[in-house]
């Protein structure tokens, strides 16, 4: 009995004295939907297009528990967009959500285990310089108007028809189903990295999820998902960052990148030739 008792308090160790990741969830969503403004004759605007969750977890076991909380069960773009539509206020253009991870605490945390930076960011233009700001510092990049690197798209989580996927094309479809058909049985799209239609973890996956595509003029690859696609991130140095069907330019990628498609997970690597 004692050993029983002594291995539930391990599970809930990291939260013995704080709130759990459900609480912190629903506390982070609030607090979002505050900041919408009224304006006046009934219209409301959200100031922020860009929102950076801060997660306060100094050990490093928990750390690792609560990252796969957040990959795994968290969509906090999607679901704090949801909350906008219920009050009636647009989505900002580019609106987007990341999640870090401090290991020490700051004022601003008060006695919450989070805080929320708000954020109003411009849009990526489309040049190197605009795009790289997205790039972390000393992340490999290519030269504007450079050779396009090849992807390596490997297969961590879930079923695909193949587990490494090497591709050249300037664009990239990922989803469900190699073949995609309307109605009347046409085809109107397909998927190059194509997860079966097996198992809990391919479910979780749209049919048409998400592309990636070149840019010539960034010199970089792009992410985006697709209208009606929920759940894509990408996993990225400790950190996470959703990735809005509302954001038409997407975000640009880095080998090493982990991106989820649902629960699904492929690992982005690029190779360049000579």
């Amino acid at each position: 009995m004692n050993d029983m008792m002594g291995k539930m308090r391990d599970l809930l160790k990291p939260w013995m004295r704080g709130t759990s990741p459900l609480e912190i969830r629903r506390a982070i969503l609030d607090d979002a939907e505050s900041h919408v403004v009224a304006v006046g004759e009934g219209k409301k605007i959200y100031p922020y297009n860009h929102l950076r969750v801060h997660l306060l977890v100094p050990d490093p076991e928990e750390r690792v528990r609560f990252e796969a909380v957040v990959r795994e069960a968290w969509d906090l773009q999607r679901e704090i967009a949801g909350r906008l539509a219920e009050r009636g206020c647009p989505l900002p253009a580019g609106f987007a959500v990341e999640v870090v991870f401090d290991e020490e605490t700051h004022p601003r945390y008060g006695d919450r285990r989070f805080y929320v930076e708000y954020l109003n960011q411009e849009a990526p233009a489309a040049s190197a310089t605009s795009a790289t700001a997205s790039q972390a510092p000393g992340a490999p990049t290519a030269a504007a108007g450079g050779e396009r690197p090849s992807l390596e798209l490997t297969v961590l989580k879930g079923v695909a028809t193949q587990r490494v996927y090497e591709l050249d094309a300037p664009r990239v479809y990922l989803g469900r189903l190699e073949e995609v058909t309307d109605p009347d049985g046409r085809v109107r799209r397909r998927n190059d990295v194509a997860f079966l239609e097996v198992g809990e973890i391919n479910s979780t996956v749209s049919r048409e999820h998400a592309r990636i595509a070149w840019d010539a003029e960034s010199g970089g690859w792009w992410l985006r998902a697709e209208q009606n696609a929920s759940g894509t991130r990408i996993y990225r140095g400790g950190r996470t960052i959703d990735v809005s069907s509302n954001d038409r330019r997407g975000v640009r990628l880095q080998p090493g990148d982990e991106i989820y498609l649902g629960r699904a997970c492929v690992k982005v690597g690029m190779r360049t030739a000579g």
